[in-house]
Formats: C-alpha cells, sequence, structure tokens
C-alpha cells in the first residue's frame, strides 16, 4: 500500500516501533521496485573465447576470413562473461535485480548486408532465431546457460529474455550451403564475394530469380511456417500482423502447418525430431491451441522457462503479434515457471510472478489495451521527454498513476536500440541517472549507461553503432559511482519505488515518500539541487535524537527541533534515511 506521509502523519507518529521494525528487514522482491539492466549478450563480456567462432562465422565459403568490423560481426560475450560479473557483484552494487539478456537461441550462422549493405551483419543481438530448442554456441552451451541461471538466482536477480515471437532470422548463405534450402549452391558459397564495398547485399536479390527455387524453398521453413517474398510463399502483407519487419520472415499464426520444417528435420537428425515431435503432439493434444507456427514457438520459448527457471520475458514488436497468441504466451510460460518451482522445491505463493514486458515503441504512462493481454508492463519511453518536466510535476504523476493501481505498471528507461543513448542528446547525465533511479515505478538501465558507454565506429548504420561493445576499457568510475549510491538507495528503500509522493520544500526540492504493507512501513526524505551545509526539516517523520544517514555521502546526523543537518555533495543530492 502506497500512502502519503500527510495523510497518515498522525497514525505513524502513534507507532514509531512499527517503522522501526519495518527497515530492519530485508526488502523482498517485488516487480513493482524492480531496476532491470539491460544488456546483449554478445557486446557485455566475453567469459570464454574458445567459442568466438561458432559456426564459422566471420569465414567466407572457403574459410576464409572476412574483415571483421566491430559493428555487425559477433564479437565475443557470452554467458560465462554474465555470470562472472553477477559474481563479482557488479549488478547488485548498482542495486539491480533483474537482468534481460539476449534470446538464447540458437541464430542463424550466416549474415545479411547491414544498413544498405555497407556491412556484413550477423545476428550478434538474438533477433534473427534459426533453432528455439538449442543455444547458440557463440553465447554458449546449454550447461553454461544453466549457470547463468543458478548463479543470478544465488545473487537474488532475476533473468528475463529479450525475444520475437513474429520472426525467425533470414535466409544466409552459410544456412543455405549447410542445410540444402535455397537456390545457392556450395560452390557459389564458396566463390561469392561482394562486387563492391556497399554490395553485401547483393545475393539477397538474386534468391527468388534462380530456376529451382520453388523446389528447393520449400526445404526452408516451407510456406505454412512463415510469410516471406519467396515463390510459393504467402507474401508479406501489409497489415502490421502480416508485414515482413526489416526483411524477417513472418511467423504465421493463421492456419495449421502440415509438419516440421525440412532444414530443422536434417539439422536435428532423426533421434531428436521424433523426440519433439512427440513432444509437440503432447503440448497441442493438453492445450488444444491449433498448430500454427506461433504456436510452436510459443511451445519452445516456454520450455526453456520449465528447464532452467527463467523469470520473464521482453516481447519485441508486440504489435506485430495476436491478442490471442500473446495471453497464449503469457499463460503458458506462467504454468512453466510454476513447474519450474514445484520441481525445485519452491512451493511460497508469495514468489513473484512470470513478467511480461512489451517493448512497444513510443509507449508511455497509459494503461493501453496491452494491459488486456497478458501484459504485466510496458517500456515508458516517454521518460526521456518527461526529464524536460519540472521535477514534481513527473514524480508526483508517477507515483499517482503507478502506485495507486496495483494492476498498472510501466518500465521507465532513458536508452534503447531504438532511442538510442541518452549521453548523445544530454549533456548531464548525472542528473538523467539521478531522475530515473528517483522515479517511482520500475526503472531499467541500458548497459553501458552507468559507465558512459559511447556509440560504435561512425560510417554504418545508426541503430547499429548503439550496440557497441561494453566499454570496460574506458569505464567511467566517477559516473559509476553516482549510479551505485542512488541504485543501492533505491534497492534499500521500497519507499522510492512504490511510495506515495509528497513534496516538503520547493528549493532545495525537498519530497518524503512512503510506503506500508500490514504493520510494515518504509519512509526515506531526498533533497535534490542543495548546496552546501543544508538543514532538513525532517518532523513529518522522525523525532528529535533519530540518527539519520545520508546514503549518497555517509554522513550522519541527529534530529534537533525537528531538523537534520547535512553537507551536501556536488551532486546536490543528500538521500536521507533512519540509521537501524
Amino acid at each position: 500500500m502506497t500512502f502519503s506521509r500527510l495523510a497518515f502523519l498522525g497514525v505513524l507518529l502513534l507507532v514509531p516501533s512499527v517503522r522501526a521494525s519495518a527497515q530492519s528487514k530485508a526488502t523482498p522482491f517485488s516487480w513493482d521496485q524492480a531496476t532491470i539492466y539491460h544488456l546483449i549478450t554478445d557486446r557485455f563480456s566475453n567469459g570464454n573465447r574458445s567459442n568466438d567462432s561458432s559456426y564459422g562465422r566471420g569465414l567466407d565459403g572457403n574459410g576464409s576470413l572476412y574483415q571483421v568490423d566491430s559493428t555487425g560481426h559477433f564479437l565475443g560475450g557470452d554467458f560465462q562473461g554474465i555470470s562472472g560479473w553477477i559474481e563479482d557483484g557488479y549488478f547488485k552494487d548498482l542495486g539491480v535485480n533483474a537482468i534481460v539478456i539476449s534470446a538464447p537461441f540458437e541464430q542463424v550462422h550466416g549474415w545479411m548486408g547491414g544498413g544498405f549493405g555497407e556491412f556484413q551483419r550477423y545476428a550478434f543481438d538474438g533477433s534473427w532465431p534459426l533453432d528455439f530448442t538449442e543455444t547458440d554456441l557463440a553465447f554458449g552451451t546449454e550447461a553454461d546457460f544453466d549457470a547463468l541461471m543458478r548463479t543470478a538466482r544465488a545473487s537474488g536477480i532475476k533473468v528475463l529474455l529479450d525475444v520475437d515471437i513474429n520472426n525467425v532470422g533470414p535466409a544466409t548463405l552459410n544456412d543455405m550451403s549447410a542445410f540444402n534450402f535455397g537456390g545457392i549452391t556450395s560452390e557459389e558459397w564458396r566463390g561469392w564475394r561482394p562486387a563492391s564495398k556497399s554490395g553485401w547485399q547483393s545475393y539477397n536479390d538474386r534468391l527468388v530469380t534462380i530456376s529451382d527455387s520453388s523446389t528447393s524453398w520449400a526445404k526452408w521453413w516451407g510456406p505454412d511456417w512463415v510469410r516471406a517474398n519467396l515463390p510459393d510463399y504467402q507474401p508479406c502483407g501489409s497489415q502490421i500482423q502480416t508485414e515482413c519487419v526489416d526483411q524477417l520472415p513472418d511467423l504465421r499464426d493463421d492456419d495449421d502447418v502440415t509438419g516440421l520444417p525440412s532444414f530443422l528435420k536434417l539439422k536435428w537428425g532423426e533421434e531428436k525430431t521424433q523426440a519433439e515431435a512427440a513432444e509437440l503432439n503432447a503440448f497441442f493434444s493438453r492445450t488444444g491451441y491449433k498448430k500454427t507456427a506461433v504456436n510452436h514457438v510459443i511451445k519452445w520459448m516456454t520450455d526453456w522457462v520449465r528447464q532452467y527457471g527463467v523469470d520473464g520475458f521482453v516481447l519485441n514488436h508486440p504489435e506485430k503479434v495476436s491478442h490471442e497468441s500473446v495471453a497464449r504466451l503469457k499463460e503458458q510460460a506462467s504454468k512453466a515457471l510454476a513447474d519450474w518451482r514445484g520441481a525445485n522445491g519452491m512451493t511460497d505463493s508469495s514468489e513473484a510472478p512470470f513478467w511480461l514486458v512489451g517493448n512497444v515503441f513510443d509507449h508511455g504512462l497509459e494503461k493501453s489495451e496491452y494491459f488486456n493481454q497478458g501484459f504485466n508492463s510496458v517500456f515508458n519511453y516517454d521518460f526521456a521527454n518527461d526529464l524536460k518536466k519540472p521535477l514534481e510535476d513527473q514524480y508526483a504523476s508517477y507515483a499517482t498513476t503507478i502506485n495507486k493501481d496495483a494492476s498498472f505498471h510501466v518500465t521507465s528507461l532513458l536508452s534503447s536500440s531504438h532511442t538510442g543513448l541518452f549521453g548523445m542528446v544530454m549533456s548531464n547525465v548525472k542528473d538523467a541517472a539521478t531522475q530515473l533511479l528517483l522515479s517511482p515505478g520500475a526503472v531499467q538501465i541500458y548497459y553501458g549507461d552507468e559507465a558512459g558507454r559511447k556509440l560504435g565506429p561512425s560510417g554504418v548504420d545508426e541503430m547499429e553503432r548503439i550496440k557497441s561493445t561494453m566499454n570496460w576499457t574506458s569505464f567511467d568510475e566517477e559516473l559509476n559511482r553516482h549510479w551505485q549510491k542512488i541504485g543501492s538507495f533505491r534497492a534499500a528503500h521500497p519507499a522510492v519505488a512504490r511510495g506515495g509522493h509528497d513534496k516538503l520544500l520547493d528549493a532545495p526540492y525537498t519530497f518524503y515518500r512512503g510506503v506500508r504493507q500490514g504493520m510494515d512501513t518504509d519512509e526515506v526524505i531526498i533533497v535534490m539541487g542543495a548546496s552546501g551545509r543544508t538543514r532538513v526539516n525532517v518532523s513529518i517523520v522522525w523525532p528529535d535524537d533519530t540518527v539519520l544517514r545520508d546514503a549518497y555521502t555517509g554522513s550522519v546526523a541527529i534530529v534537533s527541533f525537528g531538523q537534520a543537518n547535512f553537507m551536501a555533495d556536488p551532486s546536490g543530492l543528500i538521500l536521507i534515511e533512519e540509521v537501524k
């Protein structure tokens, strides 16, 4: 329950012992208080260099090296790299209690022309799936993924997968040769090179002109699985749910498939094909779902939840997916997580639910139709614009809109792969970080925001530059300490994300946050824009002789005549909490 300090002041002053006992307890996890760290697995940290050239990526058909650039190629980040930083406490130090990683599924082995064909673009961000049942070995083995999940769980960190159920990966020269589909022969694959620097896309222009294309393309996903501008396939449509985003094959959800794709059966072999077919038949028998391509993918995706205890999905392009498909994904994922918990002796009914977040570009602070489809939260892309508003207008609006409606959640963010790095357009990144981490509701840190990560090299597609490697070698320690201090304060105090909000003073801007759950209460006072020695009236919360601390500087003050005196950090922040 959120509450206004001014409304409940009289009651709370009568029960100071409640306040003391509440803040001494460990804060249980709540998605309402989530601080999420969104990373691209390949771009974050390389924990195992032996898997860097999986599937011959970076090599042509003769096994010769392409010129590897830092934009479109796989660069080595993997599950082991993420696990290492969890073990080192990197995320905990930031107050992070959930991470989003790239979809772990095996991606297409080859490349497409990026941008306008000026560079090779591989599936490094997990958005071009080839096989939903296997890990991509560039990210690591199934054992590595299991170890990552166990490491995160031991550290109290939830793991969400960044997924799509509206597309699969494109056809590539490598895969056409390896899995015997399409019209490119192994000889053509071995001999192909672009005619010019901007010719990496030119091979794709030939795909539908080859003489044996109709028969050969049936050996790929097949016309009953995807829409694509290929012979005998249903073409990409003009409606939002039938278009092929970025030329990617569009998964169909309008009709039953006649069987598993030919290339997958070839890839898997007879034994695995039979096992998968049996599992799928059991799934469709149990659920009564139509045997559409999308429903097959729902089964495969939720297997990862059932086997490894995945805590949630970030679903991209939800506007392209039918309401029924989203609801089925949520239903099956929730059941799968319950099954995993039961199998692992976790029967506590207070465990956090499976969390489905919609990545709806341009969504803001409104309760849209997505919340009726099974989504628990959506990304709040309006946050960056809201930074321009007076702080009180923003914070009061967020606290009222989010925290007074238990069924409404948004996840606010500064940077994303859609909008760019906030440091590109905001001169004071510290202030932006402060406003994000002290915002009511869940928030998300895009990897490198906390360390001053910059765009990748110029001269290529601008959206790919946003996905540069994590800047461990140019790490901004001072900026990172700022994120750590506020993030740790946010993690320690449910009131910051979930509490009621009351302005106490205009200058320096001072406000109160408080939250009560049963008999437990958490309360803080925050000052922004302070300078030098600052006297703060804290009498509405703490009686005289209470020992307080500024969590930003670590300095301590004792309440006297309702006042507490602190020397403000140059950042202007004072984060006041009671010392227990």
